[in-house]
């Protein structure tokens, strides 16, 4: 069959999609013969991503409420034609044996207007091409780059940090400026909403580049020096580190340099739907002066987004600002309040919180423990976030959407993806009882070991909230490992009951003598799995390479279980039975690149789970 497409040249969204659907039906065993297909915009479905299509015997439509819509609609026509889009890159596309195309009509309206992912971890150029191309696949619409350049997530990987199999592949400034050149217009094909900057900030107030949690070598002269927060009687970086330097922000110099930062950057980058402002990382880091002592840090920060608010409004600038609920900013403001709410975004991120259960639908709260200047305890429960949230909520009216982690750190405690899978769909299904118009992770993406269906879960829950677990499972799973894909979920569920996102992720103490018993059995049922796939059915080469990971999955379980297992119990041989796990994984690298951030596996268990960062070789 010729696919005859009729779009609008000029639109080079539109002009993607049509190719999109040509590239894939091609797949397909369909009669011969020419068939045309329109592709539109039609304005009058709304400001939503919304989309339609029509296909008869004879010809076929997609419409959709603006060109990002289109693309989406043709990636939902193709689903249901059957193809599934388990993961990004090479082997990440189930391709039906479907002979004829599907006719008749469809409508749908995403459930949430931010549906988005925010990069972390290390990440080759590939790496970050292949997801972004992979996102409007399953749902997802927005990507957010970390800093005003995403260096320090492309020099992660191409150091080889943690990694001493692989020579060091140092990139110049124009090379990494390259780069973010090709991630920009990737995201610019799609129409996928860009979202820009947020650490970084205090930073380029100090006069440092805004590119990463750097270290900063270079002594700050005595006018800068002032504008940094003054803590414990000095003031100064924090932790050398500028990204993680809150500044003096009752200093109307160091206001006035946020302020007009953000201006310029706005006037600037037009094509940035998203600028997201936020104070220093860290926390416990505050100014402790005698004229911010007078107010909280929420009460300046809102303080600020107004400045920021009226100078872009005297610009004539409508770049929408995101601000963020995170650590200190989690307490509410307690006088000052955003004058001009429809400027704004409110982005709301629990990092601290656990795991091991999600949101609850009926909105259940717990009091927030009372806040000390620079004595700040994370809350770990999700109680007591949801009880920041709403506390914040009843001062803004305006649009917002949760930030959260589950594939940044915890999932690595979770050895079958399933526990945090589900999570991630409970919590989205808590969005809108809770008040939230989407979700944007923050995390790892490489995070496709064993399976991606974490993050298909939740790219297409935020689409099309109706979908049901366990139809999100079984489409997943029967289509990445054939008819015997019902072993393959209860070993990867097994795994995931035993796990403990949380002991992975830092909480609680590192002592744990009965996790102990769980790990053993973590390592024994991973190494019974590997001994049983041989006997399997997975000689369908669109499967092979699934199982095929699988062994190595199996192999990882058993050396990071029993890793944990003497960690524990406070076996001092934990750190020598982790420096195995590392070797195999970084010897496995090459082969699974795609699949699995080593770099950043080392760095969440040498810097969170209690492995000895300095006995790692």
């Amino acid at each position: 069959m010729r696919i005859c497409l009729q779009v609008d040249p000029s639109d080079q969204t539109l002009v993607f999609a049509g190719a999109e659907l040509v590239k894939f039906l091609r797949l397909l065993p369909l009669p011969s013969g020419d068939y045309p297909v329109t592709l539109s915009v039609d304005a009058a479905m709304g400001p939503e991503d919304s989309c339609r299509y029509a296909f008869s015997a004879s010809a076929g439509a997609i419409a959709g409420s603006n060109s990002r819509s289109v693309l989406l609609g043709v990636y939902d026509y193709l689903r249901k034609l059957g193809f599934v889009f388990l993961h990004p890159g090479k082997d990440g596309t189930f391709v039906p044996r479907t002979t004829s195309l599907l006719c008749g009509e469809s409508r749908h309206k995403a459930d949430f207007t931010h549906r988005g992912v925010c990069i972390e971890g290390a990440d080759s150029l590939e790496n970050v091409l292949e997801f972004i191309d992979w996102m409007p696949k399953v749902g997802f619409n927005a990507f957010f780059v970390q800093f005003r350049k995403p260096d320090i997530f492309l020099e992660r990987w191409y150091s080889h940090f943690f990694n001493p199999n692989q020579a060091p592949e140092p990139k110049s400034r124009q090379a990494l400026d390259e780069m973010d050149g090709e991630i920009a217009r990737a995201m610019a094909v799609r129409g996928i909403e860009v979202h820009r900057v947020g650490h970084g900030w205090t930073a380029e107030a100090l006069g440092c580049p805004n590119t990463g949690w750097r270290t900063e070598s270079r002594p700050l002269d005595a006018g800068t020096l002032a504008l940094t927060a003054r803590v414990g009687g000095k003031r100064g970086l924090w932790g050398g580190i500028p990204a993680n330097t809150n500044l003096c922000y009752a200093n109307p110099e160091a206001r006035e340099r946020l302020v007009e930062q953000v201006v310029q950057y706005a006037r600037e980058h037009p094509q940035v739907d998203y600028v997201h402002f936020w104070l220093a990382d860290g926390y416990n880091n505050i100014c402790e002066c005698e004229n911010c002592r007078k107010t909280t840090l929420p009460d300046q920060y809102v303080s600020i987004l107004n400045e920021i608010d009226s100078r872009l409004t005297e610009s004539n600038l409508n770049t929408r600002l995101v601000f963020l609920l995170y650590q200190e900013l989690l307490y509410a403001p307690e006088k000052e309040r955003i004058r001009n709410p429809d400027r704004f975004c409110l982005m709301f991120a629990p990092i601290s919180r656990t795991f091991e259960k999600s949101y609850p639908r009926d909105g259940g709260f717990a009091a927030v423990t009372p806040y000390a200047r620079n004595k700040m305890r994370l809350p770990e429960t999700v109680e007591e976030n949801l009880a920041h949230y709403r506390n914040w909520k009843a001062v803004f009216s305006g649009d917002s959407f949760f930030y959260d982690y589950p594939l940044g750190r915890a999932h690595y405690g979770d050895f079958g993806y399933m526990k945090i899978a589900r999570v991630i769909y409970d919590d989205i299904h808590a969005l809108k009882a809770l008040g939230a118009n989407g979700y944007m992770s923050c995390q790892e993406l490489r995070a496709m070991m064993p399976t991606g269906f974490p993050d298909f879960v939740m790219g297409q829950s935020l689409l099309d909230e109706s979908l049901t677990y366990e139809e999100l499972k079984k489409t997943y799973f029967s289509a990445m490992f054939g008819e015997d894909y019902p072993a393959v979920v209860a070993h990867l569920e097994g795994l995931s009951a035993l796990s403990d996102t949380d002991y992975f992720n830092g909480h609680g103490p590192r002592y744990r003598p009965e996790l102990a018993k769980r790990f053993r059995e973590i390592g024994e049922r991973a190494e019974s799995f590997r001994n049983a796939i041989d006997h399997f059915r997975w000689d369908a080469p669109r499967h092979r390479a699934h199982w095929q990971r699988l062994k190595f999955h199996c192999r990882y379980c058993v050396l990071l279980s029993g890793a944990l297992q003497k960690l524990c119990t406070a076996d001092p041989g934990a750190d020598e039975a982790f420096q195995v796990f590392c070797d195999f994984i970084r010897q496995e690298e090459p082969r699974y690149q795609s699949l699995l951030d080593v770099y950043r596996v080392i760095e969440v268990a040498t810097g969170y789970t209690g492995f000895s960062r300095k006995k790692i070789q």
